[in-house]
């Protein structure tokens, strides 16, 4: 199935792999991983790698494979884990992990520098 994605989409997805891979902590903590690594730092680079760069790109490739469709994807395995793995992924990147690490960022950047 070969088609030609339009600007707009083939826009959003640039958008979206740069994000991905080169998000404030992939930006901050390689030259920290080189600081902390070294003489081991090529075992740092290497590892930072595979999981930085590696599994998201993995990620990427199963979804895609799917249709982006996270559900068809761990319907593989059991359809019971196929709803336990989406709600536990859904959950982790909103209310669990995104949403707070977010409001902390914004209060720790915004508001504690005008605190007493």
């Amino acid at each position: 199935m070969n088609r030609t994605l339009p600007m707009k989409d083939l826009a959003a997805l640039g958008f979206l792999m740069f994000a991905l891979f080169l998000g404030a902590g992939n930006l901050i903590f390689p030259p920290l991983l080189g600081q902390q690594a070294g003489t081991a730092l090529w075992p740092a680079i290497i590892g930072f790698l595979v999981t930085g760069v590696g599994l998201p790109l993995l990620a990427i490739i199963a979804v895609s494979q799917v249709n982006g469709d996270l559900h068809q994807l761990a319907n593989r395995v059991h359809p019971i884990f196929a709803v336990i793995f989406s709600f536990t992924v859904y959950l982790a990147i909103g209310p669990f992990f995104g949403i707070p690490r977010t409001g902390t960022v914004a209060y720790e950047i915004g508001v504690v520098p005008f605190l007493p």
